[in-house]
């Protein structure tokens, strides 16, 4: 049985389907090589009529700006309506002519990446030559459903931050993240991010429109760090993202400065030492004050930019230098003399632009990035406590390459093509200084001696991009047809080696480092070598229907693949009796192969059909980035570990620190007769598990309320489904026999008690024949499935106009479910087999999750050219998750009962109890100073931190027995009161 189409149908029929055809047909013409990108430009679109509501077609529409090499210029269609895409972020003016028709021109229509500006001319009758001007700029977006947060040149240079990617990032309403920021006290160390209930560094730095990640782990971390004065403008994509954005988190568009018809320029320089800065305010733990923070000694920010023509018209070139240098002090760390250690930084950025337009249809850019992250001690994140001697080195240089080329084929249809390379050797060091063993204290939280180990990370990325836009009047309404191709390669690898081949571990005692605890043995030096390829395919049609109605209608089809080479364990390892050497593992091939698709709808009304309110419904299905993650995890030639215990000192005791000199010598862990096994240390893959997603739905209501202040209500729900972990499939749940007693150091048995809440616990023992069996497997896992964020939201935005300007929002928010541990919502370092592990489980506050979040950005010119700005930024503590170490060995060596050796088990669900609640106030003063109407000259002073709340930020989470030892002690807190003093100077 068939059914009629209605007329009207077939038309809108025949369009989607010559869509698919174009499509297709460049899938066949252009290489395979293709990667889709993300706006970087905006539209202008509207409809001309005369004065009756009657469409003028054929009118002749052109627009310039300053962001134009070229003018651009297009006709009406029979309906009146016109489409400019592909422009560039900047000011524009929009003018019309028709026969009959007095000349109209628009001026003040400003784009953003991503916006689109709806422009509609009513013509009055008259001659060409008269001209009509019409001054305003349309405040809302009424065809896209995106939610983004556009830092604009007032924004960027003006809000007083830490002139990084991160303190940007936590300007944007609803945005947590994982530092908080004071005058850039966190710019050498990048952050993880969420927004919305995404995945924790679900985070794509797109420069230039290209995803240039860094492959390692989930993807979600920068290989490159950037100048903040580059840039043009920076765009936060976070919800209803379009087709051509892969992710469902914060997808950060980086649009760098390029040259323009007059020579334009920049010098700055921000400076401030630790005499402009409050004293520390030590926090209280159990009636003792503790030293923490991170003061300044002094950064010094410099940047010089420089842009204008080689040719007028034709060729514009930009380029630009940075180098910012940040030395701290680490209160909480003492060297032997007693003075706090110092963390010294310095990055250095050089960015070269050229703009070529070959003709009045096509323009090529080549971008180049040189950046040099040094780091000269930095620390390892799994302890809060760590010496200066147990730092690393860092000397990270990392360079892009990139290619860009514009081509308006016709007056509606237009290609974009880019391909970028990025590279970085990723070191890590030992210090000059470091005793050579490294020693970690569970309970105190602390590490000293040297770092754990010392590594290189050699990573490149490949990337080729196309994509096309093309407008099409009158098939059933208006239709911008938008289509990509993506294709991506990446490497990444891990050069491995520990320093005597192993860690020394301990836990327990009135002070760190007294009581032996374990000693874990590594398989080194190793290298680990691991790929993964990324292809994609979008189209996207944003169909303005009669009545105001748009439909956003977009389909992304995704593929991803990531294996390992051949490779062979050294032949010089530490301890061959442990391990072997010069053992091959054969490739993996294709560890997962997933082929996904996922829709991406919006509805937009305009239900006033004045341009002034839009009411907005999104729905979207985003799978969850990844890197080489799951290779690394696979790969056997990767670190692997054997934990022997070695306990305290008693008379006869094996296994332990026999000759009480706490330094673990090879007789007192080695057991006797250990034969070495293979080495490898990759879990399985299962073949047939499905990517993980989210799931995302959101309804709302945006309106201009009074000039060009426009204000919105949203609400957002998320769902995370086909999360991974890891099961051991050679032991079963049933190995586990339940225990309510251990123990205690002296060898009399004790009831196990939760130490936090006091309430009795049960443990489970592993069958003893079951003891050393692995065979751990990442796969699925449907309880992490059982997860939810639900959040409403108020935002304010103004551009600036009438002398001042606004970013504001207000988010009420609540992510709970299933805890996995592991990296962001990849479980893969849990074991969901072992029912110790699902203790507490349930029923958790989910990563960065903080109940209010509130925050403004708003600047205001005074008279006489004064001007102030301010930066407020309040969150919700974020959860706590309070963990215990069960087992080990009593005093004289004696398993306290656990076969398994030792547990870590949740006390109670997170968010039970927070941080504290933080509160940050920012303020700004400036001057600025015009000779002859071109050279302006600004001084600034920032006050960061203005009411010098030293809120704590982190503590430890472990607990110890028998009443807590260091559970809760500060370990970092928010940097005091600071001023910086500025000077910029732009021409």
């Amino acid at each position: 049985m068939s059914l009629p189409v209605p007329s009207g149908y077939k038309s809108i029929l025949s369009s989607m389907i010559l869509t698919c055809l174009v499509a297709l047909l460049c899938v066949l013409v252009l290489p395979q090589t293709l990667t889709a990108q993300v706006a970087t430009t905006g539209k202008i679109a509207g409809t001309v009529t005369d004065s009756s509501g009657a469409a003028v077609p054929g009118a002749a529409v052109s627009v310039k700006s300053d962001a134009l090499l070229a003018a651009r210029s297009t006709h009406t269609e029979a309906d009146g309506s016109y489409l400019f895409d592909l422009l560039p972020p900047g000011s524009y003016e929009l003018t019309v002519t028709a026969p009959g028709f007095r000349t109209q021109s628009q001026t003040g229509i400003v784009l953003t990446a991503g916006f689109t500006a709806t422009v509609n001319s009513k013509m009055q009758v008259g001659e060409v030559t008269q001209v009509v001007k019409v001054e305003g700029e349309p405040v809302i977006d009424l065809q896209n459903n995106q939610t983004s947060t556009t830092f604009d040149q007032n924004l960027l240079q003006e809000i007083p931050s830490g002139r990084d990617p991160w303190s940007t990032v936590a300007q944007m309403p609803g945005a947590t993240v994982g530092t908080f920021d004071v005058a850039g006290n966190n710019s050498y160390q990048q952050s993880a991010m969420q927004v919305h209930g995404s995945t924790q560094a679900e985070q794509v730095y797109s420069y230039n429109g290209l995803d240039l990640n860094w492959p390692g782990a989930n993807g979600g971390y920068t290989q490159f760090y950037t100048n903040h004065d580059s840039f043009d403008e920076f765009q936060v994509v976070a919800d209803n993202a379009p087709a051509s954005v892969p992710i469902g988190g914060i997808y950060m568009n980086m649009v760098t400065k390029s040259g323009s018809n007059q020579l334009h320029g920049l010098a700055a320089a921000y400076y401030l030492t630790a005499a402009t800065q409050a004293g520390v305010k030590q926090p209280v733990f159990q009636g003792s004050p503790v030293p923490t923070g991170s003061p300044f000694d002094m950064t010094r920010d410099t940047s010089a930019s420089l842009g204008g023509p080689l040719m007028k018209d034709r060729w514009w070139l930009f380029g630009s230098y940075r180098r910012y240098d940040l030395n701290q002090r680490i209160l909480a760390v003492t060297d032997q003399a007693g003075n706090a250690v110092k963390d010294i930084n310095h990055q250095t950025n050089t960015d070269l632009r050229s703009d070529f337009q070959v003709n009045s249809k096509n323009k090529f850019s080549f971008i180049w990035l040189y950046n040099e992250q040094n780091r000269f001690f930095r620390r390892d994140t799994a302890y809060q406590f760590v010496t200066a001697d147990a730092s690393w080195k860092q000397i990270e240089p990392a360079y892009i390459l990139q290619g860009l080329w514009t081509s308006q084929v016709t007056n509606n249809f237009l290609l974009d093509f880019r391909v970028g390379w990025n590279k970085i050797i990723f070191p890590l060091s030992y210090q000059a200084n470091s005793t050579g063993l490294n020693k970690q204290d569970l309970g105190f939280s602390t590490e000293t001696g040297a770092a754990p180990n010392e590594f290189q990370n050699p990573a490149w990325v490949l990337k080729w991009s196309a994509g096309g836009s093309w407008y099409k009047a009158n098939w059933g309404g208006n239709h911008n047809f938008q289509f990509g191709f993506e294709w991506g390669d990446s490497y990444n690898s891990y050069i491995n080696k520990v320093s005597q081949g192993i860690n020394a571990i301990y836990n327990g005692g009135t002070q760190a480092f007294s009581t032996p605890f374990e000693v874990v043995a590594y398989n080194t030096p190793t290298t680990q070598k691991n790929y993964f390829r990324d292809t994609s395919f979008y189209l996207q049609d944003t169909w303005a229907l009669k009545r105001h109605i748009t439909l956003n209608l977009g389909m992304r089809y995704d593929r991803f693949t990531t294996y390992f080479p051949a490779q062979t364990t050294d032949s010089n390892l530490t301890f061959p009796q442990l391990f072997k050497a010069g053992f091959t593992f054969p490739a993996s091939g294709d560890l997962v192969d997933w082929n996904t698709v996922s829709p991406r709808i919006g509805v937009a009304f305009d239900p006033t059909g004045k341009g002034t309110s839009v009411l907005r419904f999104g729905y979207g299905i985003y799978y969850i980035m990844q890197g080489t993650g799951l290779a690394e995890t696979s790969n056997p030639n990767g670190l692997v570990t054997l934990t022997f215990p070695w306990g305290p000192f008693s008379p006869g005791c094996t296994q332990c620190d026999a000759n009480n000199d706490g330094i673990p010598q090879l007789s007192e862990w080695l057991p006797a007769g250990a034969k070495p096994i293979n080495s490898s240390g990759g879990a399985q893959i299962n073949h047939n598990m499905s990517r993980p997603y989210s799931e995302e739905i959101s309804a709302a209501y945006e309106r201009q309320l009074w000039q060009d202040l426009r204000v919105a209500a949203t609400y957002y729900y998320r769902t995370k489904k086909n999360l991974y972990g890891i099961e051991n499939t050679a032991v079963q749940p049933s190995d586990y026999t339940p225990i309510t007693t251990l123990l205690d150091d002296n060898g009399v048995p004790q009831p196990i008690t939760n130490g936090l809440t006091g309430q009795p616990m049960t443990l489970f023992n592993l069958n003893p024949a079951k003891v050393g069996q692995f065979n751990m497997l990442v796969t699925n896992i449907p309880q992490l499935d059982n997860n939810s964020y639900n959040a409403v939201e108020f935002t304010a935005v103004k551009r600036l106009s009438h002398k001042w300007q606004v970013l504001g929002g207000f988010t009420i928010q609540r992510q709970k479910g299933i805890f996995g541990r592991g990296f962001s919502d990849e479980a893969t370092g849990d074991n969901f087999t072992d029912p110790n592990n699902d203790i507490n489980r349930k029923n958790n506050y989910l990563n960065l999750d903080a109940t209010y979040v509130f925050k403004v950005d708003s600047t205001y010119e005074l008279p006489w050219k004064f001007g102030t700005s301010v930066n407020f930024q309040h969150y919700t503590g974020f959860p706590i998750l309070p963990t215990e170490t069960f087992g080990g060995l009593t005093n004289a060596g004696v398993n306290k009962g656990l076969n398994q050796g030792s547990e870590t088990v949740i006390l109670q669900p997170a968010g039970i109890q927070r941080l504290p609640s933080v509160n940050q106030l920012n303020l700004r003063f400036s001057r600025e100073f015009v000779l002859n109407d071109r050279w302006h000259l600004t001084p600034t002073v920032d006050f960061f931190n203005l009411t010098n709340s030293q809120t704590t930020i982190s503590e430890v989470s472990q607990w110890s027995p028998p009443t807590g030892g260091s559970y809760l002690l500060p370990s970092l807190a928010i940097n005091p009161f600071v001023t910086r003093f500025g000077l910029r100077f732009t021409f």
